[in-house]
C-alpha cells in the first residue's frame, strides 16, 4: 500500500521539464504583450503628432517629412504603421464622429428624466466639451475643406454626411415625442450642422485668443466672439436657436 501511495504521489507532481515549459510561455506571452503595447503607444504617438502638424500646417501642406519629425521617428519606423498621411486623417476622422456620437444621447421621456429640452441642452455641452477637449482634432475636422485632397474631400464630406444623419434622427424623433414640427428633416439638418460647425469653430478660435490674453480672460479678447467662449451661455443659445427654428 505504501508503493502504491508513494507512486501516486509521484504521478501527481509536475516533471520539472514541464514546469520550466510553463515558466518560459508565461515569459513569453508577457514580452509579447509588453511589445503589443509598445506598438500601440508608437502608433498612438505617431496619430498624436501628425494631428498637432495637420492644425499646425494645415492637412495639404503637411507631409509625412513633418509627421516624422514631430514624432522623432525614423521613416522606416512610420511605415511600419501608416502608409500614407491620408491613411492617418482616416482614422482621425473616425475618432472624431465617434468623439460626437458619444457625447450625443438618446433623449428619455422616462420618469424623473430631465426636460427634453434639457436634455438637449445637456448633449450641446457634452458635444462642446468634448471638442475643447480635443481642440486639435476638432479644429482639423472643423476647418476648410478646400485645402483637401479630392479622395480626403469625399472624406470629409462622407463624415459631415453622417453628422447630417444623425442630426436628421434627432429631428425626427423630437416629432415623434410631440415637439418638433412638421419640417423638411434633410434641410434642417443641413443646416443645423452649418450653424453648429461654424459656433464650434469661432468658439474654438475664441478660446485660443482667449488663452492668450492677458489674465486668460474672455473679456479681454478684442472681438465679437468673445461670448462663444461661454461654453454654458453658448449651449443655452443653441437650443434656443433650434427651439424656435424647429421645435413648437
Amino acid at each position: 500500500m505504501t508503493v502504491n501511495h508513494d507512486r501516486q504521489q509521484g504521478s501527481a507532481a509536475e516533471p520539472p521539464a514541464a514546469a520550466e515549459a510553463g515558466d518560459g510561455q508565461e515569459a513569453a506571452d508577457g514580452r509579447s504583450l509588453r511589445a503589443q503595447q509598445r506598438r500601440e503607444q508608437r502608433r498612438s504617438e505617431i496619430i498624436a503628432a501628425a494631428t498637432r502638424v495637420f492644425r499646425e500646417k494645415g492637412y495639404h501642406a503637411a507631409s509625412i517629412g513633418d509627421i516624422i519629425d514631430a514624432a522623432a521617428i525614423a521613416r522606416g519606423t512610420f511605415y511600419l504603421y501608416f502608409n500614407s498621411k491620408r491613411e492617418i486623417f482616416t482614422e482621425l476622422t473616425a475618432e472624431f464622429l465617434a468623439l460626437i456620437r458619444r457625447s450625443v444621447r438618446r433623449i428619455s421621456l422616462d420618469e424623473g428624466a430631465p426636460h427634453p429640452l434639457d436634455q438637449m441642452r445637456a448633449n450641446f455641452r457634452r458635444v462642446m466639451s468634448a471638442v475643447i477637449a480635443h481642440e486639435d482634432l476638432a479644429m482639423i475636422m472643423l476647418s476648410d475643406p478646400g485645402e483637401l485632397d479630392a479622395e480626403s474631400r469625399a472624406l470629409m464630406d462622407r463624415f459631415f454626411d453622417q453628422i447630417i444623419e444623425l442630426i436628421e434622427r434627432a429631428v425626427s424623433v423630437g416629432r415623434t415625442l410631440g415637439f418638433a414640427r412638421s419640417c423638411d428633416d434633410r434641410i434642417i439638418a443641413v443646416s443645423a450642422l452649418g450653424a453648429l460647425r461654424e459656433v464650434l469653430r469661432r468658439m474654438l478660435a475664441a478660446r485660443q485668443l482667449a488663452s492668450q490674453a492677458p489674465g486668460h480672460s474672455p473679456a479681454a479678447v478684442e472681438t465679437g466672439d468673445a461670448a462663444l467662449v461661454d461654453t454654458e451661455r453658448l449651449a443655452d443659445e443653441l437650443v434656443t436657436f433650434f427651439v424656435r427654428g424647429v421645435f413648437t
